[in-house]
C-alpha cells in the first residue's frame, strides 16, 4: 500500500501559501464582483455589456502582446536558468517595443474607422492607456508569481481592484458614472498596480545597459518558451469570453451584460482551483519528476471535490443573490449561472492538472487541450447562441470545458503513466489528510493562545 503523498513545504506551507492565496483571491474576486454590482446599478445591462467589451477586447489584445514572456519569466526564475535581472531587461523591452506598436495601430484604426471598436469617441482612445496597463501587469506580476512571493502577488492585485473600485463607485455615488469612466478608472487601477509592482520587484534589478539592447538570445528563450503557453491562454481566454461577443452578434449587449454578471458569479467557483494552481505551479516546476507525479492527483482530486460543494451551494443561492444584488434586469442571468455549472467544476481540474505539464515542460500539451476545446466551443456556439441565445452560450462552454479536462486527462496518462481515475476520485485516506490539517489548525491557534497568555 502506498504511503500518502506529503505536501511540499519549500519557501513555506503549501497549505500555509494556498491559504493566502485563496483569502486573497477572496478579496480580490470580492472587489471585482463589487465593481461589477456597481456597473450594473450604475449602467444597466446594455452599458455593462457594452464595458465587458471593451474589458474582454483589452484582455486579447494584451495577451497577444506580451508574446508569453511572463510565462517564459516563471519557468526560468524556478529554473535557474537565467538571472532576475536579464529577464526583467528582457520584459521591459517587449512591454516598450509593444506599446508603440499597440499605439500606432490605435491611431491608424481609429483613422479609417472612425473610432469604433465596442466603444467609441472618448472611450475608444482609452485603449491607448489600457493596453499597455495591462501588458506591463502581466509582465511585471510574472516576477512575484516566480519567486513564489504569494503576499506581494495579492496585495498588488487587491491595490487594483481597490482603486478601480474606489473610482467607479465614487462616480456611480454622484451619479456621474458612464461607459467612459468606467474603462478610465479601470485603466488607471492598473497603471497604479504597475506602479506598486515595480517598486517591490526593485527598480535596482532594472539594467540600464540591457533596457534598450536586451539579451537576445535569453528573450528568445523566454518568448520561444512562453508563447507555447500563452497560445494556450489566448485560446483559453476565447474559450472562456469568445461566447460574449456571439451574444452581442447574435442577442443584444443586453444579453452580453446578463451573461457577463452569470459567469462572473459561475467563476468564484474558481477562487478555490486558482489558489492551488498558482501556488502549486512553481513549486511542481522546481521539484524532481516523481515528487511532482505523486503530489498532482491528490492536490486535483481534493481540489475538484471541494469546487463541487462549492458549485452546488452556490446554485442554490443564485436565484436569491443575483436579483438582490444586480437587480430585476438581471434575473435573466440565473438560468445561465446554473447551465455553466459543470463545466466550471471540470475547468477546476483541468487548471490544477495544466501546472503539472508547464512543470514537466511540457507547456505545449496546454496549447493542444485548449484548442481542441476552442474548436468546440466555436462549433458549439454557432449553434446553441443563434437558437437559445445567452442559455445556449452557457450550455456551449460548460460543454467546452467538459471536453477540455477529457483531453487534459488523456495527456495526463500519456505523461505520468498514472490512471486519470487517481486525480478525480477521492479516496479515503485524504479524508484522513483533512483531519491532519484541521489538526495542524488547533495546534497553531492553541500555541498562539498560549504565547498569548
Amino acid at each position: 500500500m502506498n504511503a500518502q503523498p506529503q505536501l511540499p513545504d519549500r519557501g513555506g506551507g503549501f497549505l500555509f501559501n494556498v491559504n493566502i492565496v485563496f483569502l486573497s483571491q477572496i478579496a480580490i474576486y470580492g472587489l471585482a464582483f463589487l465593481l461589477r454590482i456597481v456597473l450594473a446599478q450604475g449602467l444597466g445591462d446594455d452599458g455593462l455589456g457594452t464595458y465587458s467589451l471593451f474589458f474582454i477586447a483589452v484582455l486579447v489584445a494584451g495577451g497577444v502582446a506580451n508574446l508569453g514572456v511572463g510565462l517564459g519569466n516563471i519557468y526560468f526564475l524556478n529554473k535557474g536558468t537565467y538571472d532576475y535581472s536579464t529577464l526583467l531587461s528582457g520584459s521591459l523591452f517587449v512591454f516598450g517595443a509593444t506599446a508603440i506598436v499597440g499605439w500606432l495601430f490605435l491611431l491608424l484604426y481609429g483613422v479609417a474607422f472612425d473610432a469604433d471598436l465596442f466603444v467609441s469617441g472618448r472611450s475608444y482612445w482609452m485603449y491607448a492607456a489600457a493596453l499597455p496597463a495591462i501588458v506591463a501587469y502581466v509582465l511585471l506580476t510574472s516576477f512575484l508569481h516566480g519567486d513564489s512571493r504569494f503576499f506581494a502577488l495579492s496585495s498588488v492585485a487587491i491595490v487594483q481592484g481597490i482603486i478601480g473600485i474606489g473610482i467607479v463607485g465614487s462616480l456611480w455615488i454622484i451619479d456621474e458614472l458612464d461607459v467612459f469612466w468606467a474603462v478610465t478608472g479601470w485603466a488607471i487601477s492598473f497603471a497604479v498596480a504597475d506602479v506598486l509592482c515595480l517598486a517591490l520587484i526593485g527598480p535596482r534589478n532594472i539594467n540600464l545597459a540591457t533596457l534598450v539592447r536586451p539579451k537576445w538570445k535569453v528573450l528568445g528563450d523566454q518568448i520561444r518558451y512562453g508563447a507555447q503557453g500563452q497560445a494556450a491562454n489566448l485560446a483559453q481566454l476565447f474559450n472562456y469570453r469568445l461566447d460574449q461577443f456571439l451574444v452581442a452578434a447574435f442577442v443584444s449587449r443586453a444579453g452580453v451584460g446578463h451573461y457577463t454578471v452569470a459567469v462572473g458569479v459561475a467563476e468564484s467557483v474558481w477562487w478555490i482551483s486558482s489558489s492551488v494552481a498558482m501556488v502549486l505551479l512553481p513549486r511542481l516546476t522546481s521539484m524532481e519528476k516523481e515528487r511532482a507525479e505523486e503530489l498532482t492527483p491528490l492536490i486535483c482530486r481534493n481540489t475538484l471535490f471541494v469546487s463541487v460543494f462549492g458549485a452546488i451551494a452556490l446554485s442554490a443561492i443564485a436565484p436569491f443573490v443575483v436579483p438582490l444584488l444586480f437587480g430585476g434586469e438581471f434575473d435573466e442571468a440565473i438560468l445561465p449561472l446554473i447551465l455553466l455549472m459543470p463545466g466550471i467544476i471540470a475547468a477546476s481540474a483541468t487548471r490544477v492538472l495544466g501546472t503539472y505539464f508547464f512543470s514537466q515542460g511540457r507547456i505545449i500539451l496546454n496549447t493542444y487541450v485548449t484548442f481542441i476545446a476552442l474548436g468546440f466551443t466555436i462549433a458549439l456556439d454557432f449553434i446553441f447562441i443563434p437558437w437559445l441565445e445567452v442559455e445556449g452560450a452557457a450550455i456551449a462552454s460548460s460543454i467546452a470545458y467538459v471536453i477540455s479536462l477529457v483531453a487534459t486527462l488523456y495527456w495526463y496518462r500519456k505523461v505520468s503513466g498514472r490512471s486519470p481515475l487517481e486525480a478525480l476520485v477521492v479516496r479515503p485516506s485524504d479524508f484522513q489528510f483533512y483531519v491532519d490539517v484541521w489538526q495542524k489548525i488547533r495546534n497553531r491557534n492553541s500555541a498562539a493562545t498560549d504565547d498569548a497568555g
